[in-house]
């Protein structure tokens, strides 16, 4: 079993978080607009560490059409970064693949700066909505409701330099995201 760090959390309080409900939503699905966000967690932060310790490194993410679409600004052809799924269908529709990855396992858009130590999207303006979203995950409850968890496969989780996960937060770093899904 991976051991997962969760730098502010004690052991029993990470082994409840797979499950854990940061927020739930309602909206207005025809019009792609959320309605109201109430915040479950109100303690809950986060901030990327640049590690890519979970995230990108455990093979490639589901890439739809709409992610297709958004990874065509790349200029890069398709075949180059795809690798072909069948029957597979997530939330946003029925998946035309996965991102290919190195022989690591990791993404093949991850980029170490050695300089610095960490990494980053070779993508990123440009990546699947699943790496948009991540470290949490959108849950339809129904036709106009959802519910925001954690994945708690990230060392940003709980971060002491994290932000709070409020409502301005969900506005501004997964609406779009979120909208997408809708």
């Amino acid at each position: 079993m991976n051991r997962i760090f969760i730098p502010s959390l004690n052991i029993r309080e990470r082994m409840k978080l797979s499950d854990q409900e940061i927020a739930r939503m309602t909206f207005n699905r025809e019009k792609k607009q959320i309605l109201e966000i109430t915040i479950l967690r109100k303690d809950f932060r986060f901030k990327c560490q640049r590690c890519a310790v979970f995230c990108c490194k455990l093979g490639g993410p589901i890439v739809n059409k709409l992610d297709l679409k958004r990874l065509a600004k790349t200029g890069l052809n398709p075949s180059e970064f795809i690798e072909p799924v069948r029957r597979h269908h997530d939330q946003q529709g029925e998946a035309i693949g996965v991102l290919k990855q190195k022989d690591d396992g990791s993404c093949i858009f991850l980029k170490y700066d050695a300089s610095t130590g960490l990494y980053e999207c070779g993508i990123y303006k440009a990546r699947p909505n699943v790496c948009r979203l991540y470290p949490f995950e959108f849950i339809l409850e129904g036709n106009e409701k959802g519910v925001l968890r954690v994945i708690p496969c990230c060392n940003g989780l709980n971060a002491p330099n994290g932000r709070l996960v409020d409502r301005e937060f969900i506005r501004k770093h997964l609406l779009d995201a979120i909208r997408e899904i809708l």
